[in-house]
């Protein structure tokens, strides 16, 4: 496989070095001749000419044609994506409709249990375009338990 890479190179095997050497000690163009062998050596690996070989040789070989592609998505609805669009409806209609903004403000701070929390969902309603005029405060809503 080494002769079958420093032939494709155009250069002489090992790039003519006949001692070993550390790769800073080298001559540039030793240098660059090692270099161009291994950018060889993973084109002809990815190429599928040669196979790459030892422990992490599997990370440079091109992906096996038979591996899994996942499971496709279902083309039916689930429940998260008609929470959404509920969602997506509630808040077109809040944007219009004062009753409705309160209703939504009102089911959105249902769980919160500081003004603070409250304030930032009320914030986030105000975000999606909602009025602020359409969004009561906290006693308007009758919310006096919150801390």
């Amino acid at each position: 496989m080494l002769q079958q890479i420093w032939q494709a190179t155009g250069h002489p095997e090992r790039a003519g070095l006949n001692v070993w050497r550390p790769f800073e000690q080298m001559r540039e163009d030793h240098r660059e001749a090692m270099w161009d062998a291994v950018a060889t050596a993973l084109r002809l690996t990815a190429d599928g000419t040669i196979v790459a070989r030892g422990r992490l040789g599997s990370a440079i070989q091109p992906p096996h044609p038979s591996i899994y592609d996942g499971d496709r998505p279902s083309p039916y609805r689930n429940a998260w994506q008609d929470a959404m669009t509920a969602m997506e409806e509630a808040l077109t209609l809040a944007r219009t409709d004062q009753d409705t903004a309160r209703q939504l403000l009102t089911l959105l701070t249902a769980g919160c249990r500081t003004l603070d929390r409250f304030e930032q969902e009320r914030f986030y309603l105000f975000g999606a375009g909602i009025p602020a005029a359409f969004l009561p405060g906290a006693r308007e809503l009758g919310r006096t338990d919150l801390i």
